[in-house]
């Protein structure tokens, strides 16, 4: 681990806007993130009514050289990997492969035998019902990660190396950055012989849920599912720089992992260096040696991609199209709208929220003043662990998309919405 200087500059590398808006309040807001060490930059694209109409990008690929950001830099998307395994589901279930309501077993049948833990009496239950691809991706499934669960499930993930592909709770111990499996489908089989913390359908649990999915798309469509996701949506759309491991052509192009100390704090670890205030970022992944650099023995569904921001807001551009993008089109709008509207009972919603639903792989804010969110009603959005987000919001016709690249960083989320929400005067 390597302590990080201070910065004594902030880079603005790109900025455009149309003359009619002020996105000022927006930019400054992200330079202070800066220059408190929050951060190490921002790359920010809104598209909006056919058109790109802001783009900015600011701060730095790597601090101790302040290596300026650029708005074609790659980053690790982590958890926006699981919205495009929801799009590759939703190609499965038009072409009649698979229906949403399968049971995972009819794909991976080590499924049928899983267990359920009871935290009240500590033994293991039948399932009461077939875990679905649909449980799978609306986090319903009762699967979970090892960060999420504090007890039994935990200890039996971590015995077993059921991480995620990599995570601030696997950073700086002695286990792998990557997963320790040859396949994904050896991954599903090892996880249908452990416990779900809850019965199908009961509760929502963020989980590992989307690489499972990953080995289904590859059973379903007897392709690799990094084959699967280049045929059917990177190459349609144009997603040049979308991939689980980076070619050696655009490896210059990588940016540093950090890791906040905040974040160190929350998953119980210490920092490895100096906890003074002046050094909140820790570099944990260097860009000239990623371990996205490996060949991914595991194509993960779940948070194994690398992205830039303009292949990302393609991809969610795409979905606000209804499923297509100049010309070319990757879904139906009847399965976009499947895909983006909730599709989990009052129980299995996240947080028990009756204004938050959950659609396939994408939340849903079904009430967005109950949320206090300024975004439209039924506005669909995911975000990655390194504080990469994106929302879509067809009732005004918009796509947000921002990436920086830091575990554990204090929240913004809400922050960064509203000025935007401000600056667009909506």
């Amino acid at each position: 681990m390597k302590k990080i200087i201070c910065l004594c500059a902030i880079i603005l590398s790109g900025f455009i806007y149309s003359e009619d808006l002020d996105f000022s309040k927006y930019t400054s807001y992200l330079s202070k993130e800066i220059s408190k060490g929050n951060y190490p930059g921002f790359v920010t694209l809104i598209y909006k009514d056919g058109e790109i109409i802001f783009s900015d990008t600011r701060g730095f690929s790597d601090i101790e050289n302040q290596t300026p950001l650029k708005e074609d830099s790659l980053f690790r998307i982590y958890s926006m990997s699981k919205p495009i395994t929801g799009a590759a589901l939703m190609i499965l279930v038009e072409e009649g492969k698979v229906s949403l309501f399968d049971p995972v077993e009819k794909y991976i049948p080590e499924f049928k035998n899983t267990k359920v833990f009871n935290k009240k009496n500590k033994s293991f239950e039948d399932l009461e019902r077939p875990i679905t691809l649909l449980d799978l991706a609306t986090h319903s499934s009762g699967l979970t990660y090892s960060f999420v669960d504090k007890g039994k499930i935990k200890e039996i993930y971590d015995q077993e190396e059921i991480y995620p592909y990599y995570f601030l709770d696997n950073v700086s111990l002695e286990r792998p950055a990557i997963k320790s499996y040859p396949s994904v489908c050896s991954f599903s089989e090892k996880v249908a012989s452990l416990p779900l913390v809850h019965q199908p359908g009961d509760k929502w649990t963020y989980s590992i849920g989307m690489d499972i999915l990953g080995c289904v798309i590859e059973r379903a469509s007897n392709q690799s599912f990094g084959s699967f996701l280049k045929a059917n949506i990177f190459d349609p759309l144009g997603m040049n720089d979308t991939f689980f491991e980076v070619p050696e052509s655009k490896q210059d192009r990588m940016i540093d992992l950090y890791a906040h100390k905040k974040g160190f704090k929350e998953y119980g670890l210490n920092t490895p260096e100096s906890k003074s205030k002046k050094n909140k970022l820790f570099l944990i992944d260097p860009k000239e040696k990623s371990f996205f650099f490996q060949k991914a023995s595991i194509e993960d569904g779940g948070s194994g991609l690398v992205s830039t921001a303009s292949d990302y807001l393609k991809f969610a551009t795409m979905l606000l199209n209804k499923g297509s993008l100049n010309g070319k089109e990757v879904l139906k709008p009847e399965t976009v709208s499947i895909m983006t509207s909730n599709q989990v009972e009052k129980k299995a919603k996240p947080f028990k929220f009756d204004s938050f639903g959950m659609g396939v792989t994408v939340g849903i804010a079904l009430d967005s003043k109950k949320m206090r969110m300024k975004r439209g009603n039924d506005s669909f959005f995911w975000g990655g662990a390194a504080r990469t987000s994106f929302w879509v919001d067809p009732i005004n016709n918009l796509v947000f998309v921002n990436m920086s690249q830091v575990l554990g960083s204090p929240e913004i989320g809400n922050k960064i919405e509203k000025l935007v929400y401000k600056a667009l005067d909506l």
